[in-house]
């Protein structure tokens, strides 16, 4: 009967057996670790990297003579500075004649002879010793001003108010003293607690069976659909697998096992 190996027996995929060499390191019986780079990047033998061409970070010395020759001396030299000519200004020299102190102001705003002005008040205020009597026209006024001549009075007919009644009447039926509280919350009554020994069910016999379809039930989505499950139990798990009788282990560390009959 052909043998089988643990993994081979495995049903949930935890169980694997030791990885031995891949093919480049063809059926020695040490076991290496394998991986793409490894599979991709052999190794060739001793070969000796190529030497750099990369210059040494060391001090290489100025072979040439030395100068004594600054960078301000070589950028700033000095030049003969001459002094240039200057002109020399003239004099003050008066002008000749006369000067007439005429300016602007004078020639545009002469002084031109102006009478005063008559007064233009009216006999009764000029401040001269007059008697009223004499100047006043004594009789009554009858004449109509302005402002009532523009705005006269009018006969009009008082509108009435379309204001409506808001007077206070008292009501006719008898005040019940309930409030607005009272109105809308309205007293239920509410079943007596029984009492529950230790282990007993805490809900009501009454939420055992749906009331109705707007019933809340208590199912969440994840209770729904995250159901508790039971998987087999792996028959690799164990030391010695049942049904199964070890038989050998390989260099590899396979271990097989042949299956019982009867």
């Amino acid at each position: 009967m052909r043998t089988r190996c643990l993994c081979q027996i495995c049903t949930c995929g935890r169980h694997h057996c030791p990885q031995g060499a891949t093919r480049i390191y063809d059926c020695a019986d040490v076991s290496y670790p394998t991986t793409e780079y490894v599979e991709k990047y052999p190794t060739h033998g001793s070969v000796l990297p190529p030497p750099s061409l990369k210059p040494k970070q060391q001090f290489q010395g100025y072979r040439g003579k030395m100068e004594g020759v600054t960078i301000f001396k070589s950028d700033y030299r000095r030049h003969d500075v001459v002094q240039p000519p200057r002109r020399i200004p003239e004099g003050y020299k008066p002008k000749q004649g006369k000067m007439d102190f005429g300016t602007t102001y004078k020639q545009d705003f002469n002084y031109y002879k102006v009478q005063p002005a008559a007064a233009v008040q009216p006999l009764e205020k000029q401040p001269k010793k007059v008697k009223l009597d004499t100047v006043l026209k004594k009789g009554k006024l009858d004449t109509v001003p302005t402002y009532k001549d523009d705005y006269r009075h009018w006969d009009l007919q008082k509108q009435e108010l379309c204001k409506p009644d808001h007077t206070y009447h008292p009501p006719t039926e008898k005040f019940g003293n309930a409030t607005t509280f009272q109105d809308d919350f309205v007293h239920h009554p509410m079943e007596a607690r029984r009492k529950w020994a230790h282990g007993s069910p805490v809900k009501p016999s009454s939420f055992s069976k749906p009331l109705g379809p707007g019933f809340f039930q208590g199912f969440t989505s994840y209770s729904l659909d995250f159901t508790p499950k039971h998987p087999e139990a792996c028959p690799a798990s164990d030391l010695c697998p049942q049904g199964y009788k070890f038989e050998t282990t390989d260099s590899r560390g396979h271990r097989f096992f042949r299956k019982v009959t009867g």
